[in-house]
């Protein structure tokens, strides 16, 4: 069949720079050699063959978002995308108002490509996704025209913006919207501004945020169960008046002292209760200040829970604990910001070796990534530093704990794993364990030296003794084996034929660890370990089988 829509190639997935959990399916297709890079498969609409749907691919580097390969399936649903460079990508059909019917594909599925590879059998099956209709208007019944409509999935709230189901559903002149392409499930429709705080400047107007049936509360809002190819009609929202909120004001002080701090921006996060055991906040810096008396304030907050803290300047110092408040029916006041004095950190960073930041193809670093573990506390904390065209850093406010750093790029490939940290010295005695930081120390001194490198892993995982279910995740994890300082910035893709590549790696032996997550066990993940020699300039063919025999039961 062929689907009557307008079909274009895909723009964005989900983009994500810390750890990747993809699924895995071992079965999935087969790979052989060929001269040139090639990924075919077959588009379905409910088992029969829908001919001209684009099919694209996107790198899953987080700076590229467009990509130039992509084919249109035939009129037996086979599409063929050829010359395809070795890399991580997503592929994906795009038919605006249907839906790849296998959820665990539902953004598209990742692959893996290395040279020569020929991968068969990345098959896609589509069907109609549902609409949802209404109309908004104001409480004397005008409509409410271009206004946002947002969908929030009932079944898998996140934090903040990023809940919400993607789409740009705007009302028209009538103040009715429409919908669609939406997968089946449940789902929350709200209209209105979701801002934490405008300041001075903002939109032409600001409507509070309002879920249907006409609840400001998300926990409150009626859930809409959408099926494949239905339609919720009816979907009427009424949105108060223009909102107007009230102020919130406090000071800034010296949390020691008790003086006040001036000019320190204001940040304020906004709680929003999803339901009984589930929260979540977002929010930002605010165009508020504090004055020479360490005073502030904030207008027009709606009713609703927040916290307030401060934006200290990137080499600040200071810090401060968040403060928990309440908007209700007045005004509030009185909130104390308590300021402290943090650690802080300064060194530089060097180059070794032929392949500088000078060097064809390649860029200077400009940032630092300090991971602080505090073990009080039980977390690890992630901040940026700039480093400055002569190679120096400072970072401040930092809370006390063991410091280690890694480094990123941005090559031509946009790969943001190509430099390697060395060693790690502290005037002049190397620190192979990280630097241990104490509360409000100044420490200084610090030579960071760095190197671009060209080894890597491509490896594919083994499944034994079972079959990992359509939610279930394998994660790949890399550490260098006798270097507390190295980071691999979380983990990385398992594709859908469990096939991984890890590049930028510098020569050494690497503890290579695969992980199953299964949510239903609710047991610990089953790992595999193996050890990996890394040659600077080649790939590394590693073969990892992780076994998924049960435990004992105890």
């Amino acid at each position: 069949m062929r689907l009557p829509v307008p079909l274009t190639i895909i723009s964005a997935l989900s983009l994500c720079f810390g750890l990747f959990c993809q699924r895995a399916n071992a079965q999935t297709g087969s790979t052989t050699k060929n001269a040139d890079a090639t990924i075919s498969g077959k588009v379905t609409s409910k088992g029969k063959p829908a001919a001209g749907v684009v099919v694209g691919l996107r790198l899953s580097e987080p700076n590229q978002f467009d990509s130039t390969f992509k084919a249109t399936s035939d009129q037996e649903g086979k599409y063929r995308i050829t010359n395809v460079p070795r890399g991580s990508y997503y592929v994906a059909p795009v038919a605006p108002a249907f839906v790849i019917s296998d959820v665990n594909k539902s953004s598209g599925q990742s692959l893996v490509i290395t040279e020569g590879d020929n991968v068969e059998g990345i098959d896609f099956d589509l069907v109609k996704g549902g609409v949802i209709t209404g109309k908004v208007t104001d409480t004397d019944g005008h409509p409410i025209v271009e206004e946002q409509v947002s969908l929030l999935s009932a079944d898998y709230p996140r934090s903040g913006p990023s809940f919400h189901v993607p789409g740009n559903f705007q009302t028209d002149d009538r103040g009715i919207y429409r919908m669609f392409g939406i997968r089946p499930g449940r789902y929350k429709v709200s209209v209105g501004e979701e801002s934490v705080y405008r300041g001075v400047g903002g939109r032409r107007h600001s409507l509070p945020i309002t879920f249907y049936p006409d609840t400001n509360e998300a926990a409150k809002a009626a859930v809409i169960e959408i099926g494949e190819g239905s339609e919720a009609t009816k979907i009427d929202i009424t949105l108060g008046h223009p909102l107007e909120g009230f102020a919130v004001s406090g000071r800034v002080v010296d949390g020691e002292t008790g003086k006040p701090v001036s000019g320190m921006p204001i940040s304020l996060s906004k709680i929003m209760i999803i339901d009984a055991s589930s929260r979540s906040g977002y929010g930002g810096v605010t165009d508020a200040r504090s004055d020479a008396e360490g005073a502030f304030r904030l207008n027009k907050l709606p009713a609703g829970k927040y916290s307030v803290s401060i934006e200290p300047p990137p080499e600040s110092d200071l810090r401060a604990e968040p403060v928990a408040f309440d908007v209700i029916d007045q005004e509030v006041t009185g909130l104390l910001i308590k300021t402290a004095t943090g650690a802080s950190l300064s060194g530089t960073v060097v180059f070794e070796g032929s392949r500088g930041p000078n060097t064809a193809g390649t860029q200077a670093p400009s940032w630092l990534s300090v991971h602080l573990r505090n073990e009080g506390l039980g977390f690890t904390s992630n901040q940026p530093a700039q480093i400055k065209p002569d190679g120096s850093f400072r970072i401040g406010g930092l809370l006390a704990g063991n410091v280690t750093f890694s480094i990123g790029s941005w090559g031509p490939t946009g790969n943001a794993k190509v430099i390697t940290i060395s060693r790690v010295e502290r005037d002049g005695v190397v620190q192979p364990n990280g630097i241990q930081v104490q509360t409000g120390e100044r420490i200084s001194g610090i030579r960071i030296v760095a190197a671009y490198s060209s080894g890597s892993i491509r490896g594919v995982v083994k499944v034994e003794n079972g079959t990992l279910p359509p939610n279930g995740d394998l994660v790949v994890g890399l550490n260098r084996v006798g270097d507390a300082n190295w980071n691999s910035g979380g983990g990385t893709a398992v594709d859908a034929r469990g096939h991984f590549l890890i590049e930028g790696l510098a020569a050494g032996t690497y503890e290579l660890t695969v992980s199953a997550y299964v949510p239903e066990w609710r047991q610990r993940p089953r790992t595999s370990k193996q050890l990996v020699t890394v040659t600077d300039g080649a790939a590394t063919d590693v073969m990892v089988t992780i076994d998924l025999t049960p435990p004992p039961i105890r």
